[in-house]
């Protein structure tokens, strides 16, 4: 995959194309400049790999684009500031600000964007477990490498007497065989996991868009204060892909459409009071979080025994729902509101020295919907509280500046109940049974909320002047994150960076940079697959394929799933990113800067490995003939390569 982006730029001054005489004539000084220019974009193969956020267009060709600052000022204390960039009604930024006196201030501001969003064609999801049994004719037994329309998965008898592997429909052809010496069933099963894209041929993309409108006050007999208030509203539009699964024993996964229409609404008011080298900031945030779309709804697959292809209705009361609870709601978002508190204060001293402190308080309540007759929630609204306690100090000595910062968070959410109603058994030897020996059907979890967890983040940042053109900068950062899920374990993250700027000769500034990360259990979730392969005792004695995964407990249904190893993850163990930078400016009207970017991350889990490997190089070129003219080309490229080491070559519903 590859992404290409050449953009020329002409830049000309505003004052040019203004009406300067009516300006001069009202006193009003105006300033500013224009930039029209042509985007083209080339891409190879998935854009959203390689354009997922993009400030041209997002097809193949060529656009028109451009850029306008203007600046104006009447001389008796009011100014107007304004700043567009348009590339289109998908990707544009608008910014005006009016200051009246210094008094009043007002800021208004537009934003579009358009995020490309990943198509998953689910068309690597394609195994299952081809299992011996008997011919659903014939009754005849079928070899287990033997695949035919008229296999019937079923069970096997290992005959320890006589060393031999007898196969039956089900466990009464073992009756007449079984003499209780050392035999024991195995159940082969059978199963499945594929995909299915629902909508192969859907783009899926969101269009986002910002609008914030601000005002500043200062009243002239408290000077020291300045009040102030804004507005912002935020819209994402557009469609994104909805993934779900049926099971048992087929795990169907699907891919299909589904509408996006949220809102997020902030109201914030504030204060800033300056008291000598005091400073001190107040404000309230109120946040409002809507969800205007309809969920999508499933059809889910009916449930079938994975030792049988079709409805086994003593198996159904092992599950909550299937193809006979009709369309359900899935993949749904739920709608919240979200109060915060926020207090800063900042310390001025002598030898640029500088104190700053901060405390945060939010809370957010989010609603929560159940599905009676499958599953109740004991609460249909979800609190979610957080503090945070930050300090940070910087000094100065002689050619040293030093920095150190702390920080404390704490977040603490509610647990959630949640009480699942299996399925009653219909016409079978279990009729109107369910799987829990009282009938009830109910069964419990205490879920323990994972967003619950302490962090704590402490780092120090070092900057020598070497000489009079070349900088040092060294800094270390250490990370805590503590959960109160145990599950989930804690993560420490240690975090080494170095950063040198200088200008060995006139008219060449190098900048190169390095960060290093060791990160100490990232997130992930412990043993979440990989099974090993069932019964030795099988494959060691009567040579069954190693591909045969078999239990002979009445537990099997379960335990297989407690028996999983491998922990999976897309966190990073260890992190290495550089970065350089040159530029070369020989003249006043002439520059170019050579820039590279490398960032390689890996993590090496208990059963498998990933890596991922950024490398972007670039070139920009600046000229500008006379003060009234300039010419921007640049150059990016970008390419990113992950792999993952990891085999699942064996499944089982």
């Amino acid at each position: 995959m590859m992404l290409k982006t050449s953009k020329i730029l002409l830049a000309l001054s505003i004052a040019l194309l203004l009406p300067t005489a009516v300006l001069a004539d009202s006193g009003v000084v105006s300033s500013g400049k224009v930039e029209l220019g042509v985007t083209g974009v080339g891409i190879d193969d998935d854009k959203a790999r390689v354009s997922e956020y993009t400030d041209s267009r997002s097809e193949d060709g060529v656009n028109a684009n451009g850029e306008l600052d203007l600046n104006l000022d009447n001389g008796d204390g009011m100014t107007l500031d304004l700043a567009a960039d348009i590339n289109g009604g998908r990707d544009a930024k608008v910014e005006a600000v009016l200051d009246l006196h210094r008094a009043v201030k007002v800021n208004l501001d537009y934003t579009a964007l358009r995020h490309q969003l990943d198509h998953d064609q689910l068309n690597y999801l394609d195994a299952a477990v081809v299992r011996g049994g008997m011919n659903k004719t014939t009754h005849e037994p079928v070899a287990l490498t033997a695949v035919t329309p008229d296999l019937v998965p079923a069970f096997v008898l290992v005959d320890g007497a006589t060393n031999t592997v007898i196969y039956g429909s089900d466990t009464g052809d073992f009756s007449s065989v079984a003499d209780g010496v050392d035999d024991y069933v195995v159940q082969t099963g059978g199963a499945s996991l594929y995909g299915e894209d629902l909508t192969p041929g859907d783009e899926f993309a969101i269009t986002w868009r910002e609008w914030k409108a601000g005002t500043e006050l200062t009243i002239p007999s408290v000077p020291n204060l300045t009040f102030d208030v804004s507005f912002r509203k935020e819209h994402r539009e557009g469609t994104e892909q909805s993934i779900t699964s049926s099971k048992c024993a087929s795990c169907h996964i699907t891919g299909e459409s589904r509408e996006v229409d949220e809102t997020t609404e902030d109201l914030k008011a504030g204060v800033t009071g300056k008291f000598g080298l005091l400073t001190l900031r107040y404000e309230f945030t109120d946040r409002k979080f809507d969800n205007n779309a309809s969920d999508p709804s499933v059809n889910y697959d009916p449930v079938i025994k994975p030792g049988q292809p079709f409805d086994n209705k003593t198996f159904d009361n092992r599950m909550t729902y299937d193809y006979d609870d009709g369309s359900l709601n899935a993949d749904t978002t739920p709608e919240s509101e979200k109060q915060t508190h926020l207090l800063k204060a900042r310390v001025d001293l002598a030898n640029d020295t500088t104190l700053l402190g901060s405390y945060v308080n939010s809370e957010v309540e989010s609603d929560k919907s159940d599905e009676p007759g499958i599953f109740t929630i004991n609460r249909s609204t979800l609190v979610t509280n957080y503090d945070g306690y930050g300090l940070k100090a910087t000094t100065r000595f002689g050619k040293l500046k030093l920095s150190a910062y702390g920080k404390l968070e704490e977040v603490e959410s509610d647990n959630v109940d949640v009480e699942f109603q299996t399925i009653t058994a219909p016409a079978s030897p279990a009729a109107g049974a369910t799987f829990d020996a009282t009938n009830t059907g109910l069964y419990s979890s205490a879920n323990e909320s994972m967003i619950s967890r302490d962090v704590l983040n402490a780092g120090v940042d070092v900057m020598y002047r070497l000489a009079k053109r070349s900088t040092l900068r060294l800094g270390y950062e250490y990370e805590s994150e503590d959960r109160e899920d145990e599950h989930f374990g804690e993560t420490e993250t240690n975090t080494f960076k170095a950063k040198l700027s200088m200008r060995p000769v006139k008219g060449i500034s190098v900048r190169a940079g390095y960060t290093y990360q060791d990160i100490d259990n990232p997130f992930a979730n412990p043993e979440a697959a990989l099974v090993e392969v069932g019964d030795s005792r099988l494959q060691a004695k009567f040579g069954v394929p190693g591909y045969i995964v078999g239990g002979n407990s009445d537990l099997y249904g379960t335990q297989f799933y407690d028996d999983r190893e491998a922990d999976l993850s897309n966190q990073p163990d260890s992190v290495h990113e550089a970065k350089l930078a040159t530029t070369w400016a020989p003249s006043p009207h002439f520059s170019a800067t050579l820039t590279y970017r490398y960032k390689g991350e890996e993590n090496d889990l208990n059963r498998s490995t990933w890596e991922q490997n950024t490398h972007s190089p670039g070139l920009s070129m600046w000229y500008a003939p006379n003060q009234k003219l300039a010419i921007t080309a640049a150059y990016n490229y970008f390419d990113q390569r992950s792999e993952t080491a990891f085999c699942q070559g064996f499944y089982d519903g």
